[in-house]
């Protein structure tokens, strides 16, 4: 019984508009809309994976936050698919699983995960994954290993600007 079929990078998903126009009000536009996708049988997206649309629609029929299990695996790691599906979320302007993955993201910061985890923080708005962040640079021995990273320099230079909000509060 579904009525829209996307297609990303080769992958096919069946859904049914009238759920993702109830989840999502991105989707309520783009498919019940004027827009021209309102009234095609097939749509392509870019800009997302399909492992990321999967977990995304998943959430979005099931109101489940994926499990542990679901998350696991070595590439993307954990990490970068909460990433990949927080910017999801906030692309599609979902809220609840926006939170989900912010607050999953907090749980899991380490050295090597907070540069890139603070950059979804300021890229996609979530001031309590950013302070979370923020806080665990504070820590001195933290700040040592974490600036030391790629993710660190990347960060760096895409956001200045958090520089000067990690000079007041990190004391190295």
């Amino acid at each position: 019984g579904s009525d829209v079929l996307f297609v990303v990078d080769g992958e096919e998903f069946r859904a049914h508009r009238a759920v993702l126009a109830a989840r999502s009000p991105v989707f309520k536009a783009q498919l019940l809309g004027s827009m021209a996708d309102a009234k095609m049988a097939s749509i392509t997206l870019h800009d997302i994976a399909p492992a990321t649309f999967k977990l995304m629609l998943r959430f979005m029929y099931t109101d489940a936050f994926p499990t542990d299990d679901v998350l696991a695996g070595d590439s993307p790691t954990p990490t970068e698919k909460l990433q990949d599906l927080l910017a999801a979320a906030d692309r599609y302007a979902l809220d609840r699983l926006k939170l989900l993955c912010a607050s999953k993201l907090r749980g899991n910061i380490s050295a090597d995960t907070v540069a890139s985890t603070l950059a979804c923080a300021e890229m996609y708005s979530c001031p309590d994954l950013k302070k979370g962040c923020i806080d665990f640079f504070a820590d001195e021995k933290n700040f040592k290993n974490a600036v030391l990273t790629d993710g660190f320099a990347q960060l760096v230079l895409k956001f200045p600007s958090i520089l000067a909000e990690l000079r007041v509060k990190v004391r190295v």
